[in-house]
């Protein structure tokens, strides 16, 4: 999927864990740098996050364990996927470790 002429959004909140804390991390494709808004939709892409392959069942979250919520606007469209840390797929977590290192990222932390 190609999609250069459209901003993407992109929210991971985390959950759980011994903690107990939700953080939830947003980067928006119009305050990249161009080259970045490239990679970004290349990472968006090949982690499987649009279309129809991206619908799969939420797993079930375990006590202490923590669960990533992905979600993806694009063209007026909204896509959200549900991991655990078990079942976070490298190219998701490639994607997540990305997002993290950008300093255009907005973090905060959510009320219980």
């Amino acid at each position: 999927m190609s999609y250069p002429e459209y901003a993407v959004k992109l929210t991971i909140t985390r959950g759980g864990g011994l903690a107990g804390l939700t953080r939830e991390t947003a980067l928006a494709s119009d305050t990249l740098p161009p080259d970045q808004v490239a990679k970004l939709h290349e990472l968006v892409d090949g982690a499987g996050l649009l279309g129809d392959a991206a619908r799969r069942e939420a797993p079930p979250v375990h006590p202490d364990e923590l669960g990533y919520e992905v979600t993806v606007e694009h063209d007026g469209r909204t896509s959200t996927q549900r991991f655990t840390e078990q079942t976070l797929p490298d190219s998701v977590r490639s994607l997540i470790g990305w997002v993290d290192s950008r300093p255009e990222h907005r973090q905060s932390i959510l009320p219980p």
